[in-house]
């Protein structure tokens, strides 16, 4: 991989929307009862090998955010935000967009420990001790997770779409 193709993998992706004939709430509803019929056993062994144990669910206003919680790279975790709205014709319009999910402790241990590297005289071992972690930190959590980072978002746009089909109630977790 080159430096340009890591830079360019950092753009933001298009929103994807849906249209649904479920109202908002049964959307919701299908949501919130997928996040809590979740369990280790229903977590694919795809997602189980890079360290998923737990579906996350979280509503704030009018959206939800979901994203997956466990062993993987907080940096690289994405998180689906998704906002449901009524159509004037019935039904709902569902757009997701791809971020970042919630300050994890890793990346904010990181950041804390930045100004560190001000301790001590210019020159210092204790200094460049400092800086050469900061860059080694960095420099992982860039390179370990990015190519999970698709099967992490193709895992989170079936749950939305799962959550956008009328029969989404009788479907279970394991169904992924």
């Amino acid at each position: 991989m080159t430096f340009a193709t890591a830079l360019d993998r950092n753009r933001a992706d298009p929103p994807v929307v849906l249209r649904s004939p479920l109202s908002v709430q049964d959307i919701s509803s299908n949501l919130r009862a997928r996040a809590r019929d979740w369990r280790d056993s229903a977590v694919p062994a795809e997602l189980r090998e890079i360290g998923v144990r737990k579906f996350v669910l979280t509503e704030s206003g009018d959206g939800f955010s979901i994203q997956w919680n466990g062993r993987t790279s907080p940096v690289n975790n994405p998180a689906c935000f998704i906002t449901v709205v009524r159509t004037p014709a019935g039904g709902s319009e569902v757009t997701a967009r791809f971020g970042r999910g919630r300050l994890q402790i890793l990346p904010l241990i990181l950041l804390l420990s930045t100004p560190l590297q001000a301790i001590g005289r210019e020159g210092s071992q204790l200094r460049w001790f400092f800086v050469a972690a900061s860059v080694a930190i960095s420099l992982a959590f860039f390179i370990s997770g990015r190519s999970n980072t698709p099967i992490l978002k193709s895992h989170l746009l079936h749950v939305m779409e799962e959550a956008t089909r009328v029969n989404a109630g009788a479907l279970r977790p394991t169904s992924l």
